[in-house]
């Protein structure tokens, strides 16, 4: 007589059984896309706040450097205007700038705060104080 289980087959085979080769449950699916769906959701993000941090850190750096192009004529031009304000285009952006000079307590020198604005931002990206030597009197006298 030949052996029971030869005839029905494997015990895997009887019925509540699982075969291996029948693959994943609807749970175990579901599981698997709610952790694919959270990677997915911060990736995104972190790929947001990558791309804004970056447009900020390129306005304050065009910022900074109006602001400095402005020192610079301040420094070595002969006319210290009280204020002076204007606009300038820099990588394809309008920015405006404005210098001013408020009452300085020391006696050989001014102090500027230039102040640089994107246009239609309420709040400067950057703020630069400098210290600019007064003109000479007895200098313009010579000339």
């Amino acid at each position: 007589m030949s052996n029971p289980r030869q005839q029905h087959g494997s015990a895997n085979s009887r019925p509540g059984f699982r075969s291996k080769s029948q693959g994943f449950t609807l749970l175990e699916v579901l599981i698997a896309l709610a952790i694919l769906a959270i990677v997915m959701i911060s990736l995104i993000k972190i790929s947001s706040d990558n791309a804004r941090n970056l447009w900020h850190l390129e306005n304050t750096t065009l910022a900074n450097i109006i602001a400095q192009n402005h020192a610079t004529l301040l420094l070595l031009g002969q006319d210290k205007p009280l204020s002076a304000d204007g606009w300038e285009t820099l990588a394809g952006r309008q920015w405006y700038w404005q210098a001013s000079r408020p009452s300085s307590l020391t006696l050989d020198s001014w102090q500027y705060q230039i102040k640089v604005y994107l246009k239609g931002d309420k709040d400067p990206y950057t703020e630069l104080t400098l210290l600019v030597p007064k003109p000479d009197e007895n200098s313009n006298e010579k000339s």
